[in-house]
C-alpha cells in the first residue's frame, strides 16, 4: 500500500496532486476509448441487422470450396469468419463454429436464424450431416443458390427499369406542371386569349396539383398504410398475392417463378435423398408465394392419405371427366408426374422439368423487357409531348390574330 502511493509525492515528501490528477485522466481517456469502441461495435450490429443473399451465397460457395480441399470444417469456418466483412454475418459463423465445439449440430444453428438461411440450406445441411456427403451436397446447395439468386436478379431488373422511367416520367411531368404551366397560363390571361381545350385541361391539372398538393400527398399516405396493413394480415396477403398472379403481364413470371423454385428445391431434396414427404414440406417453405404455399402443404396433405402426386394436382377426384382444375401448376406438370410415378424416375425427370420452366421464365423476362423499354419511351414522350402542344396552341393563335390585324 505504501509503495503504490510514493509516486504521488515529491523530493522533499509533499503531496503532489498534479500526478495523481494526470493518472486520472489517464484513465477517464482510456475508459472513453474503451465505451467507444464498444458503441461502434453495436452500432455495427445495429446497421448490419441482416445478411443479403449474396453473402449467404458466397459463404456456402467458399465452404464448398474450402471442403473440396479436404480442409477440416472447423478450420474452414475460422478462415470464412476472417473473410466476412458483414459483422453481423460474422457473428452467426462465429456462433455456429463455437457450437460444433457443444456438440450442437450445424442445422440447429442455421435454424435460428431464419432470415438468414432458407428452409432448403437448412434441410440439405441437415442430410449432409446425416449421410456424410459433405461434398455432394454443398455444391448442390451452392449451385441452388446461384442459380435462385440469378433468377430474383432477372425478375428484379424486369421490374426495377420499368419503375425507375415511370419515377422520372412522373417527377418531369410534375415539375412542368407545376414550375412552367402556371407561368405560361398567367401569360396567356394577360392577353385575353381564348384558349383551346388541350390547354384548359392541362392547366386546370397544374392547378389542382399545385393547390391540392396536400390532398395528393394523405392520398398517397392512405394507400401506403393500406398496402401494409395488407401485408401484415393473413387473409388480404392471400388476396393479393392471388391478384399478382392474374395480372395481364406480370402474372406469369409471378406463376412461373414460384413453380421454379418448387421444383428446383424439390428435385434437390430428391436428388439428397430426402424423404417424398419431406421433400414436399421443405419445398413449401421455400416458395414465396404465399398462394402457393397452400397449394403445396394440400398436395403434401393429401399424399399423407395415400394418394399420389399427380391425383392430388388435377383436384378432381372423379376421374371420369379427366377436368383438370388445378391453377397454379400447369396440366402438363400433372401428365409428367404421373409418368415419373409410374417409371420411378421422380429425381431425375422433375430436374428436366425445372430446365425447361427454367428457360422459359428467362425467355419471357428477356422478351418482356426488350418490349418494356420502348413503350414507357412512347408513353414519356407522349405525356411530354401532349404538355408542349397544349403549350403551343395558344402562340399559335396569338401569331393568326397578329396576322389578321
Amino acid at each position: 500500500m505504501f509503495w503504490s502511493w510514493i509516486k504521488f509525492y515529491d523530493e522533499q515528501w509533499n503531496f503532489d496532486n498534479r500526478k495523481l490528477l494526470k493518472l486520472l485522466e489517464m484513465a477517464k481517456r482510456a475508459k472513453r476509448k474503451k465505451i467507444t469502441w464498444k458503441s461502434r461495435m453495436s452500432w455495427e450490429i445495429i446497421l448490419f441487422w441482416w445478411a443479403s443473399k449474396k453473402e449467404v451465397w458466397q459463404f456456402i460457395n467458399r465452404f464448398s470450396i474450402f471442403v473440396n480441399s479436404w480442409l477440416d470444417v472447423k478450420w474452414a469456418l475460422w478462415i470464412l469468419i476472417k473473410q466476412t466483412k458483414n459483422p453481423y454475418f460474422r457473428k452467426i459463423i462465429v456462433e455456429i463454429r463455437e457450437n460444433i465445439d457443444h456438440w450442437t449440430m450445424i442445422h440447429n444453428s442455421m435454424w435460428r436464424y431464419p432470415h438468414i438461411f432458407d428452409p432448403l440450406t437448412v434441410a440439405l445441411v441437415w442430410v449432409w450431416e446425416k449421410t456424410g456427403l459433405l461434398w455432394k451436397i454443398l455444391n448442390d446447395l451452392d449451385k441452388n443458390l446461384l442459380e435462385s439468386l440469378e433468377l430474383k436478379s432477372r425478375i428484379r431488373w424486369a421490374m426495377i427499369y420499368p419503375a425507375i422511367l415511370l419515377f422520372l416520367t412522373i417527377s418531369m411531368v410534375t415539375g412542368m406542371m407545376v414550375f412552367i404551366v402556371p407561368r405560361i397560363a398567367w401569360a396567356f390571361a394577360q392577353q385575353w386569349v381564348e384558349l383551346p381545350w388541350m390547354t384548359k385541361a392541362v392547366i386546370a391539372v397544374s392547378d389542382f396539383i399545385k393547390n391540392e398538393y396536400m390532398l395528393i400527398l394523405l392520398v398517397l399516405i392512405w394507400i401506403y398504410t393500406i398496402y401494409k396493413l395488407i401485408k401484415t394480415t393473413y387473409q388480404w396477403k392471400l388476396a393479393y398475392v392471388k391478384i399478382a398472379m392474374n395480372l395481364p403481364i406480370f402474372g406469369f413470371i409471378v406463376r412461373q417463378s414460384n413453380i421454379v423454385y418448387f421444383i428446383k428445391s424439390f428435385s434437390t431434396l430428391l436428388d439428397s435423398w430426402v424423404l417424398l414427404l419431406e421433400s414436399i414440406k421443405t419445398s413449401s417453405r421455400v416458395v414465396p408465394n404465399l398462394a402457393y404455399k397452400r397449394e403445396v402443404v394440400r398436395i403434401k396433405n393429401e399424399v399423407e392419405f395415400w394418394l399420389t402426386i399427380s391425383k392430388s394436382l388435377w383436384l378432381n377426384l372423379n376421374y371420369e371427366e379427366w377436368v383438370y382444375l388445378n391453377k397454379y401448376f400447369p396440366e402438363e406438370f400433372a401428365y409428367i408426374v404421373s409418368t415419373w410415378e409410374e417409371t420411378w424416375t421422380l429425381s431425375e425427370s422433375v430436374k428436366k422439368m425445372w430446365i425447361n420452366y427454367n428457360k422459359e421464365l428467362k425467355r419471357y423476362i428477356w422478351n418482356l423487357s426488350t418490349m418494356i423499354e420502348p413503350l414507357i419511351i412512347v408513353i414519356v414522350w407522349g405525356l411530354v409531348g401532349t404538355i408542349v402542344i397544349a403549350i403551343m396552341l395558344p402562340f399559335f393563335q396569338l401569331w393568326k390574330v397578329v396576322q389578321n390585324m
